[in-house]
């Protein structure tokens, strides 16, 4: 069983210029065959495009609203039906624009994807921001930013060559925590020149997560984190930082 906390926060250059927030996202505790699982999605909306606030609500909602419907076992999960699922939201998009009177690439976002399980976890993106993974003590990148650390531009959902740019992985085995972030913590959360995962930044993030007894209580205090001067001296852009953990702590121990 999972716990998890996540949340959006503006960016100090939004809230300089009045603009809303661009990030978005959301999860949701779901039953895959007979197991439970945790799905979360993530949307980073792109700077230059004009309603991309609403396009990467409208891209989590609906993922959230057409994944759980196609999951039998994770070990099914692959890139095609990835592929299926963000054409669908694509299309969505695309709808979502015409109400708008706006053309698609103004509802411009990345996508981020996570279903972790029991014994078995997938993820999956289009763009930048990453999923990393703890494993007892270990810490690693199940995916990676597709772009460098200095990112001036990247593919987006709306992109025309969106379905060429998919990354997926399965880790197979338990997981001790699992994060999703958007590309506004990258050079907090990850290290470049190693291709490595930045564990300071995250091992003290997961002891508060493990250690409340009701995760709700930590989204005021996530959302002050991220807004926090700390924070906003490495990088004025949205953040998004979703966290899970396993809510047995015996499956804590396990290190395999």
């Amino acid at each position: 069983m999972w716990r998890a906390v996540g949340t959006s926060v503006a960016g100090t250059s939004h809230i300089k210029l009045n603009v809303p927030c661009q990030d978005h996202c959301a999860y949701q505790r779901i039953t895959i065959g007979s197991a439970r699982a945790l799905l979360v999605a993530i949307a980073d909306g792109a700077g230059s495009a004009s309603l991309s606030d609403i396009g990467a609500r409208a891209a989590v909602d609906h993922l959230l609203g057409v994944i759980p419907a196609e999951l039998t076992d994770v070990l099914q999960l692959n890139e095609d039906l990835v592929k299926r699922w963000l054409a669908s939201t694509r299309r969505h998009l695309d709808d979502v624009a015409s109400d708008c009177g706006a053309d698609l690439r103004e509802l411009a976002c990345t996508i981020l994807i996570g279903v972790l399980g029991e014994f078995a976890s997938f993820f999956a993106q289009i763009g930048d921001g990453a999923w990393i993974v703890q494993r007892g003590t270990e810490y690693f990148a199940a995916t990676w930013p597709s772009d460098g650390e200095y990112v001036n531009e990247t593919t987006f959902l709306t992109s025309p060559a969106w379905a060429e740019s998919i990354k997926s992985r399965t880790v197979l085995g338990r997981m001790s925590a699992a994060a999703g972030f958007t590309d506004g913590l990258q050079r907090l959360a990850l290290q470049f020149d190693s291709q490595s995962v930045h564990v300071p930044f995250f091992d003290p993030l997961f002891a508060v997560l493990r250690s409340a007894d009701d995760e709700t209580t930590l989204i005021s205090p996530l959302i002050e984190f991220l807004s926090s001067d700390r924070i906003a001296e490495r990088t004025d852009d949205d953040k998004t930082l979703v966290l899970a953990c396993r809510a047995d702590p015996l499956l804590l121990l396990d290190a395999d």
